[in-house]
């Protein structure tokens, strides 16, 4: 509707113009890591392609975590989905559903989605068990739990087997859409560190 998107316009320009503070107050000309998801991945995909696609600020892009929502690769000119762990100036996404599950909406899609192994962190790697999965952070976010989720790259959408934990019997959703970033937790705040550190190495010749 009109109303619907006349508010996504004005979220964005929140969006927009905290960036551009962000940008004359705080950035310094340092890198840059974006980490979005749901609503505010939406906007991320304008902001990128509106500042760092094919722009100057693109060099300055580490890693862009764009969760949660579907992405068409061919969104963008020149940001590409992140193949590797170590790559930087690329964009790593994921939409968390149990193994097994593809939702309606998923089904209609025209494309299929960026899909990121938020285990792995490689195209050559698609399925990883939850035994590899250093921690998630569940809950009231002041525990750290290993081995809770797996992660499997599908069409489009990342699986995971139901995820193993303490209470994990109540859980009857097959959309973990609300912990996407929960149930990798440790892993993505290694790779956001990897990435930085790739970024800072000199070039070699």
């Amino acid at each position: 509707t009109l109303k619907a998107l006349a508010a996504f316009e004005l979220a964005y320009t929140d969006v927009k113009n905290a960036f551009e503070y962000f940008l004359k107050n705080n950035n310094n000309g340092r890198p840059i890591i974006i980490a979005s998801h749901s609503q505010g991945s939406t906007h991320t995909i304008r902001l990128l392609k509106e500042y760092f696609d094919g722009k100057p600020l693109g060099k300055k892009l580490v890693a862009a975590y764009v969760v949660g929502m579907a992405i068409d690769p061919a969104n963008f000119q020149n940001i590409k989905p992140c193949e590797q762990p170590n790559e930087t100036g690329c964009i790593c996404a994921w939409r968390t559903f149990e193994k097994g599950y593809i939702p309606p909406f998923v089904e209609k899609e025209k494309y299929n989605s960026i899909v990121t192994n938020p285990l792995s962190w490689s195209n050559e790697t698609i399925e990883v068990s939850r035994k590899n999965n250093e921690g998630s952070l569940l809950y009231n976010f002041n525990k750290v739990i290993p081995n809770v989720a797996g992660a499997i790259n599908h069409n489009g959408v990342l699986w995971t087997p139901k995820p193993k934990f303490f209470g994990n019997v109540m859980i009857r959703t097959q959309n973990y859409h609300i912990a996407d970033y929960n149930l990798y937790y440790v892993s993505i705040r290694k790779n956001a560190a990897l990435r930085v550190g790739q970024f800072f190495e000199p070039i070699e010749h």
